[in-house]
């Protein structure tokens, strides 16, 4: 069986990476057409993968022959079209964050399941093969007891771009900026770089050391008169009892090493250098064995990994769980979590205390 999918929002990220990467090479998935609030860039989009163009996103959800949607519009619109498409009986693999909050996260996921269709969460850095090298090599107890992450992702957003000061209804107009426009409104995105960047850093930690229970941060608005965070550093908590931190930036100027994950453990710790991010053939994973002396300095060992297209692995195992009608493993619920804990991010910074996850109900 070949799932048919049509996707919702043409953006930078459907045209440059999702749909090319993703949808087209994954052999069991199968593009059948795009829609976008903006008519003339659905017709571009369709017409350089040679598919459908849909009038609205309305149309595209009603078209029998299509079984699955990929929602790859901004933040804001993610509950709406993930529930519109779900009451349509339609699987769902929804972009990161799933909603604006966890209510708005925690509603798709009731109505998903409601309505018998699988929901994913678009956070494909898991399937990047460093990540899943060092969830292999905790698991197999390579570094002793896991004591704690640490995760640098940053990239410099321009905040004098002229779409930041028009209406929120117009920047769907916008050209190139876009993106990173509606990124930089709370309205829009649910924050900033935390909503967007360290979003995908929280769901890797989680699929490599567990679930969140506890988290601290300070998120801070530096560098720009802007309604979201650009500087942002937070402290986790896991079930398991290690800790974490994370610095998430849109502020700093860019520099080496800005897109790095470590993992520490009472025998050795591993470093993935450049491996958060999209597709990059730059990443790198080493392995610090201190299981000989581990009160020396161990140097490093490049371990080989074999890498994978993230993206293709994304479009491939959802199709797979359509078709056996098997869980998948990037599901709503993992989302809602992920998002639990962004939210619990920005009301601890707010409040300025630390914030259970069992403070949102289950």
């Amino acid at each position: 069986m070949t799932v048919r999918w049509g996707v919702i929002g043409c953006g930078r990220l459907p045209n440059t990476f999702t749909i090319p990467l993703g949808l087209m090479e994954a052999r069991n998935a199968h593009l059948v057409g795009v829609a976008d609030a903006v008519a003339a860039r659905a017709r571009e989009t369709a017409e350089r993968f040679e598919v459908r163009s849909y009038a609205d996103a309305d149309e595209l959800l009603a078209d029998p022959g299509i079984d699955a949607v990929y929602v790859a519009t901004p933040t804001v619109s993610h509950s709406e079209l993930t529930i519109a498409a779900a009451r349509r009986g339609k699987h769902v693999l929804c972009e990161k964050p799933l909603g604006l909050n966890a209510e708005e996260a925690a509603e798709m996921v009731r109505v998903c399941e409601e309505e018998g269709v699988t929901l994913g969460h678009g956070t494909m850095m898991r399937y990047n093969a460093c990540h899943a090298s060092m969830r292999r090599m905790v698991a197999e107890g390579k570094l002793g007891q896991p004591v704690a992450m640490h995760a640098l992702y940053s990239d410099l957003w321009p905040t004098d771009l002229e779409g930041l000061s028009q209406p929120a209804e117009e920047v769907w107009t916008l050209g190139d900026e876009r993106a990173i426009t509606w990124r930089q409104r709370r309205s829009l995105g649910g924050g900033g770089p935390m909503a967007d960047l360290g979003i995908h850093v929280i769901d890797t930690m989680v699929f490599i050391m567990g679930r969140v229970r506890e988290v601290a941060s300070l998120c801070d608005t530096l560098t720009s008169r802007l309604d979201v965070e650009d500087t942002a550093s937070v402290l986790l908590k896991f079930e398991n009892g290690a800790q974490a931190t994370i610095e998430c930036y849109s502020s700093a100027a860019k520099f080496e090493g800005r897109r790095s994950l470590r993992i520490y453990g009472s025998e050795g710790s591993l470093l993935a250098y450049e491996s958060l991010g999209p597709q990059t053939t730059e990443d790198r994973l080493l392995h610090f064995d201190g299981r000989d002396d581990p009160y020396a300095e161990a140097s490093p060992k490049e371990i080989d990994v074999t890498r994978v297209n993230m993206y293709e692995t994304q479009f491939r195992l959802f199709s797979e769980a359509v078709e056996s009608e098997a869980p998948y493993a990037v599901s709503g619920r993992e989302g809602l979590h992920t998002v639990r804990v962004l939210d619990a991010v920005y009301r601890s910074s707010r409040e300025r205390r630390f914030v259970t996850i069992a403070e949102y109900d289950e």
